[in-house]
Parts: C-alpha cells; structure tokens; sequence
C-alpha cells in the first residue's frame, strides 16, 4: 500500500500572519482621533472657497445689523441698545435661511445685504455641503488620503519602499518585531497591498522618488528607510533622494546586481546595500552540504549553519542542554517541547525526545549532530545503526543554474568542499563567457535541460550527494527536482523559489529545509539593517529577529572581564565567534572572559544589540 502524501501544514508565513492579525486587529483610539482630525482639516482646506465666502457673508450682515441698524433704529450707540454681537449674529443666521421678523430697511446697503445674505449666503451653504460631501464621499471610496492622514501619526517608523515579495516580508519582519511601519507602493491593486491593509499598515500611493510621496509617509519621524524594489537604479534614485531631505536617516537598498551593492557601501557607508543574491547564497551553499539547514551566518572565518532537529526517541541529542553544546561544539538558540512550549534556559536544562531544537554550529558539527539524531542511538550497541553519512561514492554536488546565485553557490562549495565534485548544469543558451568562467574554477560544466534525466545523469547523478536547481523559475526548479528524485529516491534536493508558502509545502513534499525563498532568506537583513546600522546578518525565529554585531573590547568598558556564559544568561547575547590574537574561535567557549583587544561577534535581538554595554 503506497502511503498517503504528507498533508501540508501551515507555512511559517502563514503562522506569522495570523499572529499579526491578532495583535493588529484595529489602530489605538488616540491614533484614530488624530488621523480624523487630520484628514477633517485637509477636507477644510480643501473646501475652503465657499466657507471662506459664506464666512465673509455672514461676518458682513452680523456687523451691519450690530453697528448700523439696530443703533438706527434704537437712537443709542451700539454698547448702550441691549444688542450685542451674539443677538446681530442670531438675526444674520435668521435672514439666511428667509425667517426674520426685522423690518426692511431704507437704505441701499442695508437693502442690498438683507437681499444677499439669504441668496449667496444659502449658494455658499450648499456649495459648501456639497464639496465636503464630495470629499468625504471620496474618503470611504479612494482611502489613499486617509492612509496619508494615518501616516502622519507615526513617528520613530520604518518606511518601506516596494511592497513585492521581499518588501511584503520585510514588512512582516518589523512588525513581528515591534517595530512600526509605513508601505510606499506605486499600484494600489498591488498582491500585498490589501494584506498591509488589514495588519493597520498605511500605504502611500504614489512613486518613492517623489519627495513628496516621502514626506507624506513621515519621513522627517522615521527612523529608516528601505528601498526594496525590484530596480537596482530606481532604488538608488529613492535613497538619493530620502538623504537628500534627511540626511540622518538609515536608508537601506535592495540591490540585484553584487558589484554594485560593494560599489555603493563605499559611497553610503556599511550596510546600506544589500545584493539578495549575496544574502541568499550561503544558505544554499550549506543546505548542498548539510541537510536540515535552516538558515546561515556568512563570517570571515566560514560558514555558521543554524539548523532545526525534531528529537528522536533515546538519541544522543538528548540529555542536558550544557552536555548536548559541548559534545557537538553548538549553541542551542530554541528549545521548544513536543507541546512546541518554549523552554527556557537553565541550569538543568534537558533536551528530551519530541523536543525541536534550533542550533547553530559549523556545518560539520551539525551535521554530524543530524547524524547521530537517530532513535536509540543511545543504546546503539545493542543494535545496528544506520549508515552515518552517505559514504565516499556519493561525493558530488550538482548545481544547475549557474545564475548570479548559482556562480556564488559554487565559489563557496569549492572554499568549503575542496574534495567534493562539483558539476554545474546550465541551460544550452548560456553565454560562454559564464561557462568559461566557472570551468576556469574547476568545475565541469553541462549544458542541457537539467529536467532532462538524462543530462542530470551526465552530469554524474549516480554518485551525486546533492541536486542543487537555482534557475529564476519556480516550476523549472521543481521539475528538476522531480526529475532528480525519479532515479535517486534518497538524493538530497536543494531548490530555489520565489514564493515563500511554496518553499514550505516544498520542504514537507520533498523532506525538511530543501527549498528555500530568496526573499524569506534576505527580508531579515534589510529589516534589522533599517532599525541598527551595523548589524552584520540578521535571521527571524518565529516572532524574534535575531541580528549580529561585531565589537571591540576596550579596557575600562562594561565588556572587559564579562564571562560569554554571563552575557548569554543576563543580557541574551550570544557569543559566535571570538577573535584574539590573531586566532578566531566559532564559537568560543562560554567560560571564556573578554578582554581588551578582543573582537567579539554577538548574536541577539535587535534591541539587546543596540545596547551591549549597558
């Protein structure tokens, strides 16, 4: 009997969204009230030449009733008759609308006014009624003014420009965080539009160039600016043009092209430019490597994996946390039971069976903790255990797409796996200029379809540990793997998507963490980059978005002295590489002190980092 497919469970996306539809269900009261105020004084404005006129026409028969015609008629200067501006003012609004007991006066001014006020006056009152109607009218039908009038109650903000895949996760990123945001996006049909809608995010209709589109999204209040459309010049023109009207501002850019993203750090400054490509890669180069990958921190010293484990029953994964991170040279950074409760660190912290773990480590140690995650591996010496790795014949890596991601795949496989093959499959239409260029690395280069079995065979499947597929096309990256999978059951599979939902149905169909979205991989980075200028990488788990930080140690300083076991425990700052002396540690030990001279790369939440010395 062929067992049923595996039934696809809620994505992480999915799970984010509903936990922001719940804590963003309305706007607070206060925000309501001041927008409404607001978007009020723009209708008055808006309509201001019949009130002013209607305004003019009653000023004017209040003041000749109260100077003119009720001392005409009293015999008494105005102070003395009993009159005052409140009764001329009841008899103006009387005339306006034809119910006044006044006699007519004699005089042609008089005359003319007791004619006028009640003709213009009444022409101005519709004519006013009218355009406010109109204008409010078009508020419930063409909210983008009253998007506006919200926009100007934040303050301390982000500004999103481009609400496309990555700027729609970006978005998600800093709201789950904590951070507010306000959405610049030129087609208000957008896909993610209506969904920024729902989570209380005002989107600005209109292109980011414009400084006045800024201005109106509050760009004077934010605290930074992303540009993430899909446009390597327009999001230059946009950051241009934000530091042009605020110069202080953190602005951040997304960028295709990975010569232009160094190119415009040395003109930003750190930080400030982001290739998704660059962003994206090291997490396809490990996933090649190691399986269960999640995400990975690109440092000078290697590649550090982060990668989540399921327990198995009776593994040597479980047993104490301190035992578990010594044994395999890792850093728990969650610990959720079978119940998916978070645990928190203690000091008799117990990894038990069912319990999820999220580590990071070398992609050897981690690896080699995948490994040993096997059901009663504990007691292995009372039956045979399954085979460790997948042994020496399988000892190639096949990359198809050779793309500014594949290209950047590859030079990290050949720094990390100098003794795997590496075989890239492009398509017949690739320029030889490409070819030429990755063969002049080593490499063995296969035109053809990558869908067709037959040119995945040439290319060495049969010994092939990993099929890694990075073309720009969803369906073409599946077919492959598809195709990969029809003659090797137990190849391991690493795809590229744009969809973030289709990665995660991927992974359950295929096996965990084999598909990855370039826009889940990069959106962290551009977020925690917009609210802390010199965050080196940045990663979501769940609602929390993890960044790094590189600090020296000066003497004196709050840093000096501090045992990396006791910044982990009181400030939530993990340690994750530690250079000294000319040498890195990754990671270092937690008994380690710190001392002056030191470099230390920490791990933690955007607002632990933003005050490590406190």
């Amino acid at each position: 009997m062929i067992p049923a497919p595996p039934r696809p469970t809620a994505s992480e996306d999915e799970v984010r969204l509903e936990r922001l539809r719940k804590r963003r269900g309305s706007y607070p009261l206060w925000r309501l009230l001041w927008a409404n105020l607001r978007d009020d004084a723009r209708l008055l404005r808006q309509a201001w030449f019949p009130l002013v006129a209607l305004l003019t026409v009653l000023t004017g028969g209040t003041l000749y009733l109260f100077l003119d015609y009720f001392p005409a008629r009293m015999s008494c200067a105005p102070p003395l008759c009993g009159v005052d501006l409140a009764r001329a003012f009841y008899e103006t609004l009387q005339l306006l609308i034809f119910q006044s007991g006044l006699d007519f006066p004699d005089e042609p001014v008089g005359r003319l006014l007791f004619f006028a006020i009640p003709l213009l006056g009444l022409f101005f009152l519709l004519q006013s009624a009218i355009d406010l109607g109109r204008l409010i009218f078009d508020k419930s039908v063409s909210p983008e003014q009253w998007q506006i009038s919200l926009a100007r109650t934040f303050s301390g903000h982000v500004i999103v420009c481009g609400l496309g895949r990555v700027g729609y996760r970006t978005v998600l990123q800093l709201l789950d965080a904590g951070y507010d945001v306000v959405v610049i996006e030129v087609a208000w049909d957008s896909e993610f539009v209506a969904t920024a809608l729902r989570l209380k995010v005002p989107v600005i209709l209109g292109d980011a160039r414009d400084p006045d589109v800024l201005q109106q999204a509050g760009l004077s209040r934010a605290r930074g600016m992303i540009a993430a459309i899909n446009d390597d010049l327009r999001n230059v023109e946009i950051v241009l043009t934000a530091r042009r009207k605020n110069l202080g501002i953190q602005t951040v850019l997304r960028i295709y092209n990975s010569e232009l993203d160094t190119n415009l750090e040395h003109s930003f400054g750190p930080n400030t430019a982001f290739s998704i490509s660059t962003l994206a890669a090291p997490t396809f180069a490990a996933a090649a490597m190691s399986r269960a990958i999640v995400q990975v921190i690109s440092l000078p010293e290697g590649l550090l994996g982060i990668a989540e484990l399921t327990v198995e029953t009776e593994s040597l994964l479980s047993g104490f946390v301190a035992d578990v991170e010594e044994r395999y040279w890792l850093r728990v950074l969650r610990h959720r039971d079978s119940a998916g409760n978070e645990r928190r660190r203690g000091f008799m912290q117990k990894i038990d069976s069912g319990d999820v773990v999220l580590l990071l480590g070398r992609l050897d140690e981690l690896e080699r903790a995948r490994v040993d995650n096997t059901p009663h591996s504990k007691i292995g010496f009372l039956r045979p255990l399954r085979p460790k790795d997948p042994g020496e014949q399988l000892n190639t890596v096949i990359v198809c797409g050779i793309g500014q991601i594949g290209i950047q795949v590859i030079q990290l496989l050949l720094a990390n796996t100098p003794h795997s093959e590496i075989v890239a499959v492009c398509l017949p239409d690739t320029p030889t200029a490409i070819t030429d260029e990755i063969e002049g690395l080593g490499v063995r280069v296969v035109r053809g379809d990558a869908r067709d079995v037959l040119v995945l065979e040439a290319a060495g499947l049969a010994r092939a540990y990993t099929v890694a597929s990075l073309f720009s096309n969803d369906l073409l990256n599946v077919q492959v793997g598809l195709a990969a999978r029809s003659r090797r059951s137990d190849i391991h599979l690493v795809l590229r998507v744009f969809s973030d939902v289709l990665a995660e149905r991927l992974s359950a169909l295929f096996g965990i963490n084999t598909a990855y979205s370039t826009s889940a991989l990069s959106a962290p980075a551009l977020a925690a980059a917009a609210v802390l200028y010199d965050v080196g990488y940045a990663f979501d788990i769940g609602e929390r978005l993890l960044g790094t930080r590189a600090l020296a140690v000066r003497a004196g300083d709050t840093l000096d002295g501090q045992a990396l076991g006791d910044l982990r425990d009181r400030a939530g700052l993990l340690a994750i590489t530690l250079r000294r002396g000319g040498e890195s540690l990754m990671p270092p030990p937690l008994d380690m002190a710190l001392r002056p001279g030191d470099e230390v790369v920490i791990l933690g939440d955007l607002r632990a980092l933003a005050a490590p010395r406190t």
